[in-house]
């Protein structure tokens, strides 16, 4: 009897601690730091001090790689441990730590394991009302935490204009991340059109809602931003932006996409310009490279055209370098155009020699082009070049600018030339 009397007892004096709100054991917590744990997901793990690992390709803070002397770093699972900072009873800083638990902190307030839904939502509501870095800081832990769903509270701050820019993108920039499921990435997806639609927001909040739209697990957000991409007539703006999210995606349908509008021929110019540097990007194939060098003569603005030889020097490899140079042989084309796919053909893979090689065959305006480069590169071959036409060029507004450029070369060479041509002055 005793005994049911005594576990009747503790349950009761323990009720009230358990239903006791995370938010009021922190403020309830002495003067100090105050931190608490739980349980963070699959793909977290850090050190416990100061790093955070996040899937595959995001890493928080710094570590120890190892080496001679050194101890290599240990990426272990969680826990996520929070540790509030606070003065006169208010929150103003929040630190994210994940791995193994520290031994206990003089001058800090351990609740111990807490439960992960009780955390995520009261860092979302800090989130919510701390301004500046607190609140920021705030929505990092609480978004890679184990099963909680917090897409719901992400949205509501990354709607709130009273909420600080950077909070509302930091948001925003998470909610790509924890809308996994289909349903929760459509309600992302509607959200994040809402805010990029919106004229009266400002364009950089307008611009994390459509890189979230971009990121959407399973290229949910691809066919909104297609949409909003071709909206020209009623906002340019925003017509330019969706198609910079498109060409940072990798989705078959934001690709060929891509292709469709560099092929119109009213398309505007700034979409198309972004559309064609679009196609250059890390996911570009030889397919892009043949359209990009099919499309140029079609073009009028100097914008795209511009925009074409800068890609396809991104893009490299000898075929695109050799088309290159056709455009800088042109005598059709501007001097402007021909020093840019010069330079465009160098950063493709054309190297010094070959350049040389071309000279003898160039046109005047090309010749005077081809010199600076020659300056430029710096390489033996081709400041042997720059020599010779200064020594006996036939021409002699050519031997004056390989001189000119010969004065600019840290070349013992050029600058022995330069004393031998003045002396025979």
């Amino acid at each position: 009897m005793r005994l049911s009397v005594l576990t009747v007892a503790l349950v009761a004096s323990a009720a009230p601690a358990a239903a006791q709100s995370l938010a009021a054991r922190v403020a309830s917590a002495p003067e100090g730091r105050v931190q608490f744990s739980f349980a963070a997901r699959e793909s977290v793990c850090g050190n416990g001090r100061t790093f955070i690992s996040i899937g595959s390709n995001t890493y928080i803070g710094s570590y120890t790689r190892g080496g001679e002397g050194t101890a290599q770093d240990r990426c272990e699972p969680g826990p996520i441990r929070v540790v509030l900072e606070r003065a006169d009873g208010s929150v103003i800083g929040v630190e994210t730590y994940v791995g193994p638990l520290p031994s206990p902190q003089a001058g800090v307030t351990d609740l111990g394991r807490v439960r992960t839904r009780d955390a995520a939502e009261y860092l979302l509501s800090l989130a919510s009302k701390l301004d500046g870095r607190p609140g920021r800081d705030a929505i990092l832990p609480a978004s890679i935490a184990d099963s909680a769903d917090v897409a719901p509270g992400l949205l509501a701050i990354a709607r709130d204009r009273d909420r600080p820019r950077d909070t509302r993108r930091s948001a925003l920039s998470w909610l790509a991340r924890v809308s996994g499921e289909p349903a929760s990435s459509r309600r992302a997806a509607d959200a994040m059109v809402g805010i990029a639609r919106d004229g009266a927001e400002h364009a950089a909040v307008r611009q994390q809602g459509l890189a979230t739209l971009a990121r959407l697990e399973n290229g949910a957000g691809v066919p909104a931003l297609i949409a909003l991409s071709r909206q020209a007539g009623d906002d340019a703006w925003l017509a330019k932006e969706a198609m910079d999210a498109l060409a940072r995606s990798g989705d078959p349908r934001a690709r060929e996409h891509l292709r469709s509008v560099v092929q119109r021929a009213d398309a505007p110019e700034p979409v198309l310009a972004v559309a064609i540097r679009g196609l250059s990007r890390e996911y570009a194939t030889a397919r892009d490279a043949a359209l990009l060098r099919e499309i140029y003569p079609k073009l009028q603005g100097e914008r795209t055209r511009q925009s074409v030889l800068t890609s396809i020097a991104e893009m490299g490899g000898t075929e695109n370098a050799r088309w290159l140079l056709t455009v800088a042989r042109s005598m059709a084309e501007k001097q402007s155009v021909r020093r840019q796919a010069l330079s465009a053909a160098s950063r493709a893979g054309i190297t010094a020699a070959e350049l040389v090689r071309l000279y003898a065959d160039a046109d005047q305006e090309l010749r005077e082009l081809l010199l600076a480069r020659y300056a430029e590169s710096g390489e033996r071959v081709a400041i042997d070049r720059l020599m010779a036409v200064a020594r006996s060029d036939e021409d002699r507004t050519l031997r004056r600018r390989a001189i000119q450029h010969l004065s600019r070369v840290d070349d013992p060479r050029a600058k022995a030339l330069l004393q031998e041509l003045a002396a025979r002055q």
